[in-house]
């Protein structure tokens, strides 16, 4: 049994061994050998070469990409880094920016004619992205379309970490299939597309989650910024899964990149609908999304916006200040009715709002005889809420860099003063650890 044992012990260190790393490099050459001291000069033959285990280093500085570097066209898009290789649960694929360092994708060359771009495309499972940034993604198609930053397309239970796309045309990251995925303290902002339908930037969200399948479950946005975006913050319409947003802040969408010019809908979280179409393709099971413990500042529409849903989303201790409605619960009435109605089969509980841009419209378009209401500022039995109420109402805040080790800042903005009520009663997205909190 001893020998058994040692076998095995001996095994698996050298299966340990056989993991390997290789490193990219503004000033590398995909004719080197991949080492630290000898990079390669592109994802594209890193990529090439690893397997399940593997960790791709890519060490800072901006990268040009080109359209020569772009790994395959499919249909109408053009897929830059194509990543099909899937790692294991014990053993993922890693691609992250060198410890310290923080690398940049210059996108802006990349505009292939007729094609819709995708920056980094993943089909692979058990990949990690982490520590880099993706800027310049460019629309060249001037009808309706849309290009990406990111989008998994397939893969399952892939961490997308502390990334930034922003400074672009694109959507910032986007999911169609893959179950399980988690989008972990990225940054979408600055995203404006001036090409395509007449510069209205209708298509330019900045995190959006679209499972097309049933199966495609337990994907999760957390602690997540999205602002300046021309279209939404967080967009889920036609989810054909539940997807949950934990955490997040959205603010100032709808709206040109540092402007108060208004582009297209600038919703905060835009948490569902199948549109308002005579024929909508619904799945058979409408998912029950749930948005907890989220921010919604000054986005040019809603800030929580059920967006005619046929069904019920979870509203958990969200905060929403100065939105044109902070929270609308506007349902469509069934999938054959192309009608709006108060919203039903909603759960909103310890929500605060104050001082929507819109008077008295802390919450509009719900049917309270048909939704679990309750601990909210709002109504029923409504609470008074003044700015004596919060230690700060600085949105500046909103935008402070991240910690070291990629979570939000802390900030006081709508955060309550412990002598508050509402902070008593456990409101709010500040209020985390709070008892009352989603009973």
């Amino acid at each position: 049994m001893k020998r058994i044992c040692i076998t095995f012990f001996l095994l698996g260190f050298f299966i340990s061994l056989s993991a390997r790393n290789y490193f990219i490099a503004v000033n590398g050459n995909d004719s080197n050998s991949g080492t630290i001291d000898s990079p390669f000069a592109t994802i594209n033959k890193a990529q090439s070469l690893v397997e399940a285990g593997d960790t791709v280093y890519i060490r800072g500085g901006v990268y040009k990409v080109t359209e020569e570097q772009v790994m395959k066209y499919k249909n109408i898009w053009g897929l830059v880094f194509d990543l099909e290789k899937s790692g294991t649960k014990d053993k993922r694929i890693c691609y992250f920016g060198y410890p310290k360092e923080r690398p940049i994708f210059d996108m802006s060359a990349v505009r292939p004619t007729d094609k819709r771009v995708i920056a980094f495309y993943a089909k692979g499972s058990y990949l990690h992205f982490k520590n880099f940034e993706v800027i310049g993604t460019q629309v060249t198609i001037r009808t309706h379309t849309q290009s990406e930053c990111f989008r998994n397309d397939g893969g399952n239970h892939n961490i997308y970490e502390c990334l930034a796309m922003h400074d672009g045309m694109a959507i910032g990251f986007y999911l169609t299939q893959g179950a399980n995925n988690l989008i972990l303290n990225c940054d979408a902002y600055n995203n404006y597309d001036p090409v395509s339908d007449g510069g209205s930037g209708g298509n330019v969200d900045g995190f959006g989650g679209h499972p097309l399948n049933a199966s495609s479950t337990g994907n999760v946005f957390r602690g997540c910024r999205s602002w300046y975006n021309s279209d939404d913050g967080f967009d889920l319409i036609r989810a054909h899964a539940p997807v949950t947003i934990d955490h997040c802040w959205a603010f100032l969408n709808g709206y040109k990149p540092q402007s108060n010019k208004p582009a297209a809908d600038g919703n905060g979280f835009k948490a569902g609908g199948y549109g308002m179409l005579a024929e909508v393709k619904a799945p058979d099971t409408i998912p029950m999304h749930t948005v907890k413990y989220c921010l919604a500042y000054y986005n040019k529409n809603n800030g929580f916006y059920a967006n005619h849903q046929l069904g019920g989303i979870a509203w958990y201790n969200n905060s929403g200040y100065k939105n044109s409605i902070n929270f609308n619960m506007v349902n469509r009435k069934s999938a054959a009715e192309i009608v709006d109605v108060n919203g039903y089969g909603h759960t909103l509980k310890n929500n605060l709002s104050y001082e929507p841009r819109q008077r008295d419209k802390q919450i509009a378009n719900v049917d309270l005889d048909k939704c679990n209401i309750s601990n909210n500022s709002f109504l029923p039995n409504s609470m008074t809420v003044t700015d004596d109420d919060f230690v700060s109402l600085d949105a500046s805040q909103l935008m402070l860099p991240r910690k070291a080790d990629g979570s939000l800042p802390n900030i006081d903005f709508m955060k309550l003063k412990t002598k508050s009520k509402l902070y008593k009663a456990g409101l709010g997205f500040s209020a985390r650890n709070n008892e009352n909190i989603i009973k």
